[in-house]
């Protein structure tokens, strides 16, 4: 399963769900994530920090201080409606395992049950518009 798509700056703090189908033969997922830029642009990243600072009635003298501003889209998992961990961490590469034992940290470890799974690419922050991709291979027993 493959799914590539755009956020921008008006979907930080949203959650947004890519539902796929895990087959009864199904041992462990490979997860491949990973989107750009990770970097807010200089201009956009200095207005930013200036209306944060407006908005909070605060004073600087070097808003370029605050650089660089870093975009984060997270993931987590739901199988078959309960939970089964997050992955929320900075770098916007990642690979992560799900399986019974050895998962990446974040994950529960257990055996993957078949059935309607979720992943929900959590938006954290998007100080400009971020292409993102999840690629989700299943390990067969």
């Amino acid at each position: 399963m493959s799914y590539k798509g755009k956020v921008n700056e008006n979907q930080s703090k949203t959650n947004i769900s890519h539902k796929f189908s895990v087959s009864d033969n199904a041992k462990g997922l490979i997860v491949s994530f990973s989107y750009s830029p990770k970097d807010v642009e200089e201009k956009t990243a200095l207005k930013l920090i200036e209306d944060g600072l407006k908005k909070y009635d605060e004073k600087c003298d070097n808003p370029s201080d605050f650089l660089p501003i870093r975009n984060l889209l997270t993931l987590s998992f739901d199988e078959n409606g309960k939970y089964r961990g997050a992955c929320h961490r900075h770098p916007n590469e990642q690979i992560i395992r799900i399986s019974s034992e050895n998962s990446t940290p974040g994950i529960i470890n257990k055996e993957v049950e078949s059935g309607e799974w979720n992943a929900v690419l959590n938006v954290h922050f998007a100080g400009c518009e971020i292409e993102y991709s999840i690629e989700i291979e299943e390990e067969k027993i």
